[in-house]
């Protein structure tokens, strides 16, 4: 089976980016092989085991060699290229040294663009022919690294007597770092060592935004792995850069009901592109069974399509499967109309489209765009659970009459638009008259007077850029970022004053209002039960919270109380003005 394979070259090389964390860009590429798919020699360690067993190991290295310097080349992928090779190869009779230097020349490359790795693999090497054999790759420009260290006790040995260029901590350090302090030491130990060598240190396996903190705060460079992008065949600079740098834009979680947004979802996920083949696909999933989806997208990073593990798999089980699609690539079994989501979205509206999708679909990952561009993908189990958790924490926080957000969630949500800098209007809503409704009517219709304005409030306000709240009794609270909150709350009050009319006797409403006692216990008139609202536009530029707003709202619910009937009174930059019914200077 090996003859066969190296007879007919049946070797695949795959390529990994290295990432430089300070020049934020991809400065190197690690070259591996992989055998034929379905084959027992798939696995890189048993290909290279089976030829080390059979005398074939310079054959494969020569091979993988050729292939991988060839792949590099025709695809002109930037900065260098990093090619490992068995500690025993250099040692082996039937090596001739000079192959390297030739092949690198016939394809129009130069010698600084190749990095020799050697893989601390093999034990009992000699140590002064390896140290001959780099000399002499040096001494044609070549450049050397010690891969996997930590694997072996040689691996210091080989770094003081090699003297390597570049140094590969094994992923084992690297996997949970942030939650490792001997892992942490290590590392910073390595790095202090590497710096004093005048090696470059290399941390592979990266797979999580933690780790990648971790190793950016403890000074490590250069670092490679999944979190950034899987092995792929062809490979493409522009795909790869999507998942390098993650965007800093912060989005401010606001504890309310329809103001969390997807980005709380977004999983980053390397995607390929059209042209990817459907046995290289079968790779990505066979190394990731958590994955459940592949992403399709094209050279601009606009999304075209899912590839679906479920539906992949099934249709290759089919007779004739893998004949039929082994040589296609990814768009002849790709979901070519996926559910796509711009960053932003809320949560909710992302939970109605799911539930509305195709049963057949229903569970399939959604794809997450900023502006319509490619940023990872969000699954459904993760939407279901942090539904559950809000439906949960904001039952607890509303006001179980209305539903509305309390206090806990209204201070939290403008405290974090003052600090995000949110151009915001905070309006206090409050009743006229509804204690003597309440006298005479009773409590439950004076509730059903509040959750009529509640539904009101609803209806005219924007359900994304405003904020509702429900302090208690007959007081709500409105934050508006809405760029038309004015005539919003125009149509509030002419919604509410028709309404609440509704919940009178045709008696009372024909009198224009009921007789009750008042706060003294006199019998007197009074009108229908009317809307006053304060709005105070926050103050730019000035250190404010909630609670120092909520004092200065105050004072232009003072005003409010002065006007009879049903008003709308805006403070902006201490002048007040009368906005509804009509625009006239209170003071």
């Amino acid at each position: 089976m090996l003859d066969e394979l190296l007879q007919e070259k049946q070797l695949l090389s795959v390529y990994q980016p290295l990432i430089s964390l300070v020049e934020q860009k991809i400065v190197a590429w690690e070259a591996l092989s992989r055998g034929p798919l379905d084959s027992p020699l798939y696995s890189p360690d048993r290909l290279f085991q089976v030829a080390r067993r059979e005398g074939q190991l310079v054959a494969l290295e020569n091979l993988s060699r050729t292939q991988a310097l060839t792949g590099f080349a025709r695809q002109q992928l930037p900065g260098k290229l990093f090619i490992n090779i068995s500690p025993d190869l250099l040692t082996q009779p039937d090596h001739e040294p000079g192959q390297t230097l030739q092949l690198v020349r016939e394809l129009g490359l130069t010698p600084e663009q190749l990095v020799i790795e050697l893989c601390e693999n093999h034990s009992g090497q000699d140590f002064g022919s390896m140290q001959k054999a780099l000399d002499h790759y040096r001494s044609m420009g070549f450049q050397v690294a010690l891969g996997d260290l930590g694997r072996g006790y040689s691996g210091l040995r080989l770094w003081s007597e090699l003297h390597p260029d570049y140094v590969r901590v094994e992923q084992h350090f690297v996997h949970q770092i942030h939650r490792d302090k001997v892992k942490q030491a290590f590392m910073r130990s390595l790095h202090t060592l590497a710096a004093a060598l005048g090696t470059q240190l290399i941390a592979e396996g990266v797979e999580t935004p933690s780790e990648l903190k971790q190793l950016e705060e403890m000074g490590v460079d250069w670092v490679q792995g999944y979190y950034f992008a899987r092995p792929q065949a062809q490979p493409s600079e522009v795909e790869l850069l999507s998942g390098l740098k993650p965007s800093k834009k912060e989005y401010p979680v606001c504890p309310i009901e329809n103001k969390e947004d997807i980005s709380l979802l977004l999983r980053r996920v390397s995607f390929v592109s059209p042209e990817t083949g459907i046995a290289e696909a079968v790779e990505i999933f066979r190394q990731d069974e958590e994955l459940f989806s592949l992403p399709v997208v094209d050279h601009h990073l606009r999304p075209k399509g899912l590839l679906l593990r479920s539906h992949l798999m099934k249709e290759l089980l089919r007779p004739f499967g893998k004949e039929i699609y082994y040589r296609r690539n990814v768009t002849h079994l790709m979901h070519d109309h996926p559910l796509k989501v711009d960053l932003g979205t809320p949560l909710e509206t992302v939970s109605q489209w799911v539930t509305e999708r195709n049963r057949d679909h229903l569970d399939d990952d959604f794809i997450i765009t900023e502006s319509g561009f490619y940023l990872g993908i969000g699954q459904v189990v993760d939407l279901l659970r942090i539904m559950t958790d809000l439906k949960i924490r904001n039952a607890r926080q509303a006001n179980p009459l209305t539903l509305l957000p309390g206090n806990g969630p209204i201070q939290q949500t403008l405290d974090a638009w003052l600090v995000a800098d949110e151009p915001v209007v905070v309006c206090y809503l409050d009743l006229d008259n509804f204690k003597p409704f309440n006298d005479i009517y009773g409590y439950a219709q004076g509730d059903e007077l509040l959750k009529s304005l509640a539904r009101i409030l609803k209806k005219h306000l924007h359900p994304e850029e405003d904020f509702i709240g429900h302090v208690g009794g007959d007081d709500f609270v409105v934050l508006c970022r809405s760029k038309d909150w004015q005539e919003r709350l125009t149509s509030v009050l002419e919604s509410f004053t028709q309404q609440s009319q509704e919940y009178y006797s045709e008696k009372d409403r024909l009198a224009g209002g009921i007789h009750a006692e008042d706060r003294y216990g006199i019998q007197r008139f009074f009108a229908f039960v009317g809307l006053s609202v304060a709005a105070l536009r926050a103050p730019a530029d000035q250190k404010m919270n909630a609670h120092m707003l909520a004092s200065e709202v105050s004072h232009v619910k003072h005003a409010t109380k002065q006007i009879d009937g049903s008003c709308l009174v805006y403070e902006h930059q201490g002048q007040q003005q009368l906005l509804w019914p009509e625009a006239v200077k209170t003071n």
